[in-house]
C-alpha cells in the first residue's frame, strides 16, 4: 500500500511540475518575436520600391532605348509609347529572369544542405539581405550616373539579388529557423508560420500603399534611400538579435562541397514511412505552382493594370494595399476560424484557397470596369491560404535536421521553375498585350485547379496513414494518467498478494 501511495504522490507532483512548466513556456512563447521584424522590414522595402523600380525600367526604355523626350516618358499611361516601352522591358525580362533564377538555384543547392550540416540558419538569412542592400545601392548609383540602357539597368538589379539567393533563400532560411524553434519548444507549426505569413501581408500593405505616395513626394532618391534603410535594419536585426537553435560546432563540411546538392536531392526522394515521401512530392507541386503565379504577378501585374485599366502607380499601390488588407483578414479567418474554431485540416484550407483564387481570377478576366476590380479581392479573400498551409504540411513530414536540405531543394526548384516560367510569361505577355492582355492569367487558373486536386490527394493519403501512425502518439492526457494510475494499482495489488502469501 505504501508503494502505491508513493507512486500516486509522485504522479501528482510530476503533474503539477509539468503544468507549471507548460504555463511558463506558454508565457514565454506569447510575447516572443522570432523573425517578424526582419521579414516585415525586408518585405516593406521590396513593396516600397516595386512601383518605383517599374517606373524606372519603363522610363529607361522610353528615354534611352526609344529616344523619346523626358516629357513623353514621364507621362506614359496606356498609349502607344506605353506599349512600346512595355515590350522592351518584357523582352529583356526573358533573358534577365532566366540568368537570375539560374544563379539563385545554384546558390540554394549549396547553402541549404550546408545549413543542415552546421545547424546554422543565420548566414542564410544574412545573404539575401546583403544582396538586396547591394541591389538598392546599385539603383541609387544608376540614378546618380544616368545613361545605362534597359538591359544594363535590369541586370544591375538582378545580379546582386541572385547571388544573395533572392527572396526565395530568405523565406527558405526563415521557415527552417521557425521549424527549428517549433521542434525545440513545441510551438504549433501551422500557427507560427501563419503568424509570420500574416506579418508579411501587413508589410505588403504598408509598402504597397506608401511606395507610390513617397515616389510622388520624394522621387527616386527618397524612395530608394528609405528602402536601403529598411534593408539595413533587417540585416542588423538578424545579425544582432536572431540566434541559431542547434549549432553543430564539430561541422567541417565546406559550403563549396560538391556533394551537398546531391545529398539534398537524395534526402528529398529517399523512402519514408507511410506516404510521407508522396506527400512531400505533392507539396512540392503546390509550392512550385504558387511560385510561378507569384513571380508572374510581380513581373507583370503593374504593367497589366496600367495598360488595361489606365491606372497610375498611386492607383495601383492603393489597390495592392487594399487587396493585401483583405488578404490579411483572410489569413486571420484561416487561423482563427477555419483552423481553430472549425478544425479544418491544412489540406481542406488549401483546397478552398485554390477555389477562391480561381473565382477571383476569372472575375478579373471578365471585368472591364475599374470599380469591379475592387470587389474581386473579397471573392479571393482566402486565396493566399495555400501559402499559409503548404509549408506546415511539408514540415510535419520531415525531421528537424532535414529542413535545410528540403527547403533548399524546394527553393532551388522554385527558382529553376521561375527560370523557365518567367521568360515564358514575359513572352506570352509580350505577344498578347496589344490584343488580349488577360492571356497571362489563364495559366494561373490551370495551376490552381491542379493544386486543388493535389490538396485533396494529400488529405486522402494523410487520413489513411494517421490511424496507424498516431494511435499511440496522440493518446489524450487523461488516458495517459489513467494508464499510469492503472500501473500503480497493479503494483499495489502485487505487493498485497506477496504480503498475503507470506
Amino acid at each position: 500500500m505504501v508503494e502505491g501511495s508513493v507512486d500516486l504522490q509522485e504522479l501528482q507532483k510530476l503533474r503539477n511540475e509539468e503544468q507549471d512548466e507548460a504555463r511558463k513556456t506558454e508565457s514565454e512563447r506569447k510575447f516572443r518575436f522570432l523573425l517578424e521584424p526582419a521579414l516585415v522590414g525586408a518585405m516593406v522595402a521590396i513593396n516600397l520600391g516595386q512601383t518605383s523600380l517599374q517606373n524606372f525600367y519603363l522610363r529607361t526604355a522610353c528615354s534611352v532605348d526609344l529616344g523619346y523626350s523626358k516629357d513623353i516618358c514621364d507621362s506614359l499611361g496606356g498609349g502607344h509609347y506605353e506599349a512600346e516601352s512595355q515590350k522592351i522591358v518584357s523582352g529583356v525580362n526573358i533573358s534577365r529572369s532566366f540568368v537570375g533564377s539560374l544563379i539563385s538555384t545554384v546558390v540554394l543547392l549549396f547553402v541549404g544542405p550546408w545549413s543542415d550540416c552546421s545547424g546554422r540558419r543565420k548566414p542564410l538569412l544574412i545573404m539575401p539581405l546583403v544582396g538586396m542592400s547591394v541591389m538598392t545601392t546599385g539603383v541609387l548609383l544608376l540614378l546618380t550616373f544616368p545613361g545605362a540602357n534597359t538591359v544594363q539597368v535590369l541586370y544591375a538589379v538582378q545580379i546582386p539579388m541572385s547571388f544573395g539567393g533572392n527572396f526565395g533563400l530568405l523565406l527558405a532560411a526563415a521557415f527552417s529557423h521557425i521549424g527549428d524553434i517549433c521542434h525545440a519548444t513545441g510551438r504549433d507549426v501551422t500557427r507560427t508560420m501563419g503568424t509570420h505569413r500574416a506579418a508579411i501581408q501587413v508589410a505588403h500593405v504598408i509598402g504597397s500603399i506608401s511606395g507610390p505616395w513617397l515616389f510622388h513626394g520624394l522621387g527616386y532618391y527618397g524612395v530608394f534611400s528609405i528602402v536601403l534603410l529598411l534593408q539595413v535594419f533587417s540585416l542588423a536585426y538578424v545579425i544582432f538579435v536572431v540566434k541559431d537553435v542547434d549549432v553543430n560546432t564539430d561541422n567541417k563540411v565546406s559550403v563549396f562541397n560538391w556533394r551537398l546538392p546531391f545529398n539534398a536531392v537524395i534526402c528529398l526522394v529517399k523512402p519514408r514511412e507511410g506516404y510521407k515521401r508522396v506527400i512531400i512530392l505533392l507539396m512540392l507541386v503546390v509550392a512550385l505552382g504558387d511560385r510561378m503565379m507569384l513571380s508572374a504577378e510581380v513581373l507583370l501585374s503593374y504593367m497589366y493594370y496600367r495598360y488595361k485599366f489606365n491606372w497610375t502607380d498611386v492607383m495601383f499601390g492603393s489597390f495592392l494595399a487594399y487587396r493585401n488588407i483583405v488578404s490579411f483578414i483572410g489569413t486571420l479567418l484561416i487561423l482563427a476560424v477555419m483552423k481553430r474554431r472549425l478544425q479544418f485540416s491544412d489540406e481542406v484550407v488549401g483546397f478552398f484557397s485554390c477555389m477562391s483564387y480561381i473565382l477571383a481570377t476569372l472575375g478579373l478576366i471578365a471585368t472591364t470596369s475599374a470599380w469591379c476590380v475592387f470587389l474581386l479581392p473579397l471573392i479571393g479573400i482566402i486565396a493566399q491560404g495555400s501559402q499559409v498551409v503548404q509549408r506546415p504540411i511539408l514540415n510535419k513530414q520531415i525531421l528537424p535536421n532535414e529542413q535545410g536540405k528540403i527547403y533548399s531543394v524546394l527553393g532551388a526548384l522554385e527558382s529553376a521553375t521561375q527560370t523557365l516560367s518567367s521568360p515564358l510569361y514575359s513572352l506570352l505577355y509580350n505577344k498578347t498585350v496589344a490584343s488580349m492582355p488577360d492571356a497571362w492569367l489563364i495559366p494561373g487558373i490551370a495551376l490552381a485547379a491542379l493544386q486543388s486536386l493535389t490538396y485533396m490527394t494529400t488529405r486522402k493519403l494523410r487520413r489513411s496513414q494517421e490511424p496507424a501512425a498516431s494511435q499511440e502518439k496522440n493518446i489524450p492526457l487523461r488516458k495517459r494518467e489513467d494508464k499510469i494510475l492503472e500501473h500503480c494499482n497493479e503494483k499495489n495489488n502485487e505487493s498485497k498478494s506477496r504480503t498475503q502469501s507470506n
